[in-house]
Formats: C-alpha cells, sequence, structure tokens
C-alpha cells in the first residue's frame, strides 16, 4: 500500500490543531503497545467514521477506523481504530488506539479489544471514572 497523505477521508472534519492534538496523542498511546511512534506518518486517507462524535478545538473528532501509519521509508507499519474520550466540563481530551494492528514483518495484532485500556483510565478524571468503569478493557 502507498501511503496518502493528503487526503483525509472522512477525518476532514478535524481541524488542525485538534488533527495536531490527536495525532500527538496516538503517537505518545504506542508507547504502552512497545512502540517508538516518533518517526511515523499519519495517513488518514481511508480513515471511517464508526460512532459517536464531538466538537473540540477546531473541529470534531470521531471514533475513526482506517488510520494508517507509515515509517520515514514509507513503509505502512500500523492500521488501527481510535477512540476518545472528552469530558467538557473537566477540559479533558484523550484519543487512544482502540484496535491496532502491526502489519509490518510480525503481523500481530496490538490490541484487537475494544476497551479503556489501564493506562488511560488512570487518566480520567477522578469525578468522572465511575461512567467510564463498564468500558474498561477486560485483561
Amino acid at each position: 500500500m502507498k501511503p496518502n497523505y493528503k487526503e483525509l477521508g472522512h477525518a476532514d472534519i478535524l481541524g488542525p490543531k485538534l488533527k495536531e492534538l490527536v495525532e500527538q496523542q496516538l503517537l505518545e498511546d504506542l508507547k504502552f503497545y512497545g512502540i517508538n511512534g516518533e518517526k511515523f506518518k499519519f495517513d488518514w486517507s481511508e480513515s471511517c467514521i464508526e460512532g459517536h462524535d464531538e466538537e473540540y478545538l477546531d473541529g470534531t473528532v470521531e471514533n475513526f477506523s482506517g488510520i494508517n501509519l507509515f515509517n520515514e521509508q514509507d513503509e505502512q507499519q500500523l492500521e488501527g481504530w481510535m477512540e476518545f474520550i472528552y469530558e467538557r466540563e473537566h477540559h479533558f481530551f484523550i484519543a487512544y488506539w482502540e484496535f491496532l494492528h502491526d502489519i509490518s514483518a510480525t503481523k500481530r495484532y496490538l490490541k484487537d479489544m475494544p476497551g479503556i485500556p489501564d493506562h488511560v483510565f488512570s487518566r480520567i478524571p477522578e469525578a468522572v471514572r465511575s461512567r467510564y468503569k463498564r468500558q474498561r478493557l477486560n485483561q
């Protein structure tokens, strides 16, 4: 697969600030799967809307599927879905991987079950954490 860094697919609803924040948080989330995301580039061209949405910063965020990450040589390495939590009254926003598949040489699922992982759950403000208890990833 060749990358398409220009087309945003359904992620065209992300404003520039929101897109930058989401990408930063998704790259940061890779660390919890043992991956250094510093050198990856996003290809949103196959992104698809999968559920709930919220207006935030300068755009609208969705839980998109069809997100592809490429290395510096433009070789596809990862594909996945993203999820997010937004608590307006607590000024809390976090994007994280919902499904994540390593399609490089190792070809393995890094996260193949839906749910909020512990490293994300622990960052949710305590005042609203109980709202998300049922969505936790069963590990």
